[in-house]
């Protein structure tokens, strides 16, 4: 159980709020700041490391008047579900509100799903949930907070779009946990710089989700505010590694180039940009050279890209804005100054062929034979709100459930290339034990280890060998997706059903492959290449 508490008294709360953290929910934690700022008492239930009975037990010893809830995962609508109908049926009568992504764009079918609660906050929650515990308090009418959806007399009634909160400055830092996410003893910590998205991927909710708030499609923090609760983490929790979750760290326009700049300036003027490392997610077509190496030298460790495909047909049913030779261009820059990367793959959605999956196969191969970064792929999901499922939704191929949206493809077949795929490489693409996440992890370790403790490691030998394995791992998935994509493409569905004993033997050699890499990747990590002279750290 794991409660974190802010400005809490011996009687309670008086809103407790509950999400799913893997890492620090923000928006929730921002919430919570935002609250506590203004005396609302609140306590934090992150409901991943906590059953439904140590919940239940919260809730009774703290007894709030609100208890929200942060959907932050569609397919957890259902599990969100069962846990308001569990803490109704055991006589919790507090107000039920709930907000993500998913409840703010489908907030009629969240309430008809979960006949328990009793609002859906749309949007930012910050102003919206506060005036909800006014109102909430003085038993007042909903009808005047903005960003609301809520039941009244059996009916779902709705107000009137919040305005986005333009100065971002203004808020409070998010309340932090008192127990650090850690790597050999460095605090690591996630962060936001900005909200919203001035693209419009076809696959994402973002823009969605902000569409019906007046406001700016984008908002950023002042460098220097993001600096100032970097400065605050690095000496009240020995935060040494940051985790910038932004949906894009925007480094296109001259003005963005300016923001990074300036944040650059005021890490060194803190004097912390030499004794941290922080990594960034962003598109393609914002990778600049000289922007990165300046970011490099105040502690810039690597780059998540959202590729998301290796043939042009897929870039433009993702609506990317950018080509397969665009791709390869970023790709030699990467290279140039030496960052490490990671990156998005989406091998399957709605107009995949065998060709645009061959095509990706080759790309994949391509990028992946050095073994700089792990190969891996997914099938594009169709999220509520976005304009691919409206599309599917207008084409009658919009199926599965709500919590989990699916389709089938133009070409049967390739439902048993998916299936295939599953079976193959579901546990080392998509686990926290798979081979994926501990190849990204041995590497992260890499960088960390070079960064503070290269007078210890041998960190050079440590990275190419971490390397070998990653490459040797890439080599074996993208031959087994070859050889399975041309069986399947030279037969009838019928055939490739008849003789899927080649395709077992596919997933044998593939699981014996994965076997041989974790382990030799986990001796690895136990027994790093140490220097002759060992001291403490820097």
């Amino acid at each position: 159980m794991n409660i974190e508490q802010s400005c809490i008294s011996s009687d309670g709360c008086d809103v407790l709020l509950i999400g799913y953290e893997e890492w620090e929910n923000l928006g929730l934690r921002s919430i919570a700041a935002f609250l506590a700022e203004r005396g609302v008492k609140v306590t934090i239930e992150s409901c991943d490391r906590a059953s439904r009975e140590d919940i239940l037990t919260a809730i009774r010893r703290q007894d709030p008047r609100i208890i929200g809830f942060s959907l932050i995962f569609q397919r957890m609508l259902y599990e969100f579900a069962e846990l308001v109908a569990y803490l109704r049926e055991n006589g919790i009568t507090a107000h039920f509100t709930m907000g993500g992504h998913f409840p703010s764009i489908e907030y009629r079918k969240t309430l008809e799903s979960t006949p328990g609660l009793d609002s859906v906050v749309r949007g930012e929650g910050e102003e919206t949930m506060a005036e909800l515990c006014q109102q909430i308090a003085l038993r007042g009418s909903l009808q005047q907070i903005k960003g609301l959806a809520y039941r009244k007399d059996g009916e779902i009634m709705t107000t009137l779009p919040r305005p986005l909160i333009r100065k971002l400055d203004d808020l409070p830092f998010p309340l932090r946990s008192d127990k650090a996410v850690n790597h050999r003893g460095l605090g690591l910590r996630s962060i936001l710089a900005s909200r919203g998205c001035y693209y419009d991927c076809s696959f994402c909710s973002i823009h969605q989700f902000y569409s019906e708030s007046p406001g700016p499609r984008r908002r950023s923090r002042s460098p220097l505010n993001v600096v100032s609760e970097m400065e605050q983490l690095f000496h009240e929790q020995n935060a040494r590694i940051f985790i910038f979750e932004d949906d894009d760290f925007a480094m296109k326009a001259p003005r963005q180039k300016q923001w990074v700049e300036d944040f650059a300036r005021e890490l060194k003027k803190k004097k912390i940009a030499d004794k941290i490392l922080w990594r960034i997610s962003c598109r393609v077509d914002e990778i600049d050279a000289e922007l990165l190496k300046r970011m490099m030298e105040t502690g810039l460790m690597s780059v998540y890209i959202g590729i998301e495909s290796g043939n042009d047909q897929g870039l433009m049913t993702y609506n990317k804005r950018y080509s397969v030779e665009d791709i390869h261009r970023m790709l030699d820059i990467l290279h140039e100054v030496k960052i490490p990367f990671e990156f998005g793959f989406m091998i399957l959605n709605p107009d995949s062929t065998f060709a645009t999956i061959r095509a990706d196969v080759d790309f994949l191969k391509k990028i992946g034979r050095t073994g700089h970064a792990v190969v891996h792929f997914t099938k594009m999901l169709p999220y509520a709100g976005t304009p691919i499922a409206h599309e599917l939704e207008k084409e009658d191929r919009l199926k599965g459930t709500i919590a989990a949206p699916d389709y089938d493809y133009r070409d049967p077949r390739l439902n048993l290339l998916q299936l295939f795929f599953t079976q193959a490489f579901h546990y080392r693409n998509f686990e926290n034990n798979g081979l994926v996440e501990r190849l990204r992890h041995a590497k992260f370790d890499g960088i960390v280890l070079n960064k503070f403790f290269g007078h210890e490691f041998d960190t050079g030998s440590y990275i190419q060998a971490i390397q070998g394995l990653t490459r040797a791992s890439n080599e074996t998935c993208l031959e087994n997706m070859s050889m399975a994509i041309r069986f399947m493409e030279q037969r009838k569905e019928s055939e490739i059903l008849d003789d899927w004993q080649f395709l077992d033997r596919l997933v044998s050699e593939e699981n014996e492959l994965d076997a041989r890499v974790t382990s030799a990747l986990d001796y690895l990590m136990l027994h790093p290449p140490c220097r002759t002279t060992r001291q403490g750290p820097r």
